[in-house]
């Protein structure tokens, strides 16, 4: 396969990967936006959707807010996307299983995406400096410049983290796929049935309120009984 998915996927990552703290913050960034929109542009929204469905529900209590740098669920969401499309094997895999072993593969991935972001904000946390010389000096014209630095500087680490992801799950897909592609449609039902048990765990493991347990149970049972009825 030619690189061009790979250059859109990029593309898909740095604006996502802008999104996510630097510039507009619109929520593109979040995986149930980036996964689909990254899907979309490789002409297979469909595993975006499972992706980034499943993804969210994992990393659902888990936001860049403040100093707080989480694993980068945005460039795991659109690596994985990227890879689920790319690299599938053909009808002899079933698409939501090997959707969720490329999910299952770059997830570990994403710790690196604090790396680059901790090296962004460093070099972000360099610029006052300069801008309050630019100010003494009455270079204002140098302000336009070094603030748009600061949002290169994160789009860098977006792109240096989808990167690795991308590598590296790449890497794990061909050392696992000739393993597991015999078993990937035997354990499809159960994959369908676990990833969304441990995104419900991951959601309930936020809430502080003691009631709110009662209301998340209450609205997942309800979801799960109109899908077996209507479904």
């Amino acid at each position: 396969m030619s690189g061009f998915p790979y250059f859109i996927a990029a593309f898909a990552s740095l604006v996502a990967g802008l999104d996510r703290t630097a510039f507009l913050q619109i929520m593109v960034s979040r995986p149930i936006v980036a996964a689909p929109l990254t899907g979309w542009l490789l002409d297979d929204m469909q595993t975006g959707l499972y992706i980034g469905a499943f993804l969210e529900l994992l990393w659902l209590g888990r936001i860049p807010v403040g100093a707080s740098i989480p694993p980068d669920d945005t460039q795991v969401a659109v690596g994985s996307t990227c890879l689920a499309v790319t690299q599938y094997p053909g009808s002899s895999v079933p698409v939501v299983a090997f959707s969720i072993l490329c999910l299952l593969v770059t997830l570990p991935f994403g710790w690196i995406g604090g790396f680059f972001d901790r090296l962004a904000r460093h070099a972000n946390g360099t610029l006052w400096v300069r801008a309050e010389r630019a100010v003494e000096e009455e270079r204002y014209d140098r302000l336009t410049w070094l603030h748009l630095q600061g949002v290169l500087h994160f789009g860098f680490a977006s792109l240096m983290t989808f990167g690795v992801i991308l590598l590296g799950g790449l890497l794990c897909l061909q050392i696992l796929l000739p393993v597991l592609s015999g078993d990937l449609l035997l354990v499809q039902p159960w994959l369908r049935l676990a990833v969304p048990l441990a995104g419900v765990a991951a959601c309930l493991s936020t809430v502080n309120f003691r009631h709110a347990v009662w209301v998340y149970s209450g609205a997942f049972l309800i979801v799960y009984c109109l899908l077996l009825l209507f479904g």
